[in-house]
């Protein structure tokens, strides 16, 4: 027989030498979940080394799923369905896109920023054009016309819908 090169073989190998009961064995039931008592990243997400002491490092959701139900594809995640950040229980975990995982999380207000940052950097709409469409009193329709803007751009400008001012001082001038 042919030994595989394929990195998947040696990972699920590796799962193997995990058990279930011993996966368990670091998880404490609160209500209706099991609460990991292990290594947690950021206090999170649960983290288990297999390998020894120079093994990697792996997410213990993931190497459930693995043991449980086999092959994960490349654009998925594995998360609860329940809300609970240490939760590890089998019937809990669900795979996922990393889109639909991200949804309903708050950004924070810098990566906020870093995010209108590029856009502003990609855009075709100019610093200039954004304060001339502020400052004018004709209809959003025909500045839209004018400078080749998607229908609606300009009126989503002037509510703030796009290209918001990010740089205001968040003090409101209270130094």
């Amino acid at each position: 027989m042919i030994p595989s090169i394929n990195p998947w073989d040696a990972e699920v190998e590796l799962f193997g030498q995990f058990t279930l009961a011993r996966l368990l064995k670091h998880t404490e039931p609160v209500g209706d979940c099991l609460e990991w008592t292990g290594h947690a990243n950021g206090g999170q997400f649960p983290q288990v080394r297999l390998g020894g002491r120079g093994g990697r490092v792996y997410n213990v959701r993931r190497v459930l799923w693995v043991l449980l139900h086999g092959f994960i594809p490349a654009n998925r995640q594995v998360g609860v369905k329940c809300q609970c950040e240490l939760c590890v229980h089998p019937d809990h975990l669900v795979l996922r896109t990393r889109s639909a995982a991200m949804k309903g999380v708050k950004k924070s207000l810098l990566s906020a920023r870093r995010m209108a940052a590029t856009k502003r950097a990609a855009s075709r709409i100019t610093e200039e054009m954004v304060r001339e469409i502020r400052a004018s009193d004709e209809p959003a329709i025909t500045l839209d016309r004018r400078w080749g803007l998607g229908q609606g751009t300009t009126s989503g400008i002037r509510r703030g819908r796009f290209r918001r001012d990010v740089t205001a001082d968040m003090l409101g001038g209270l130094r």
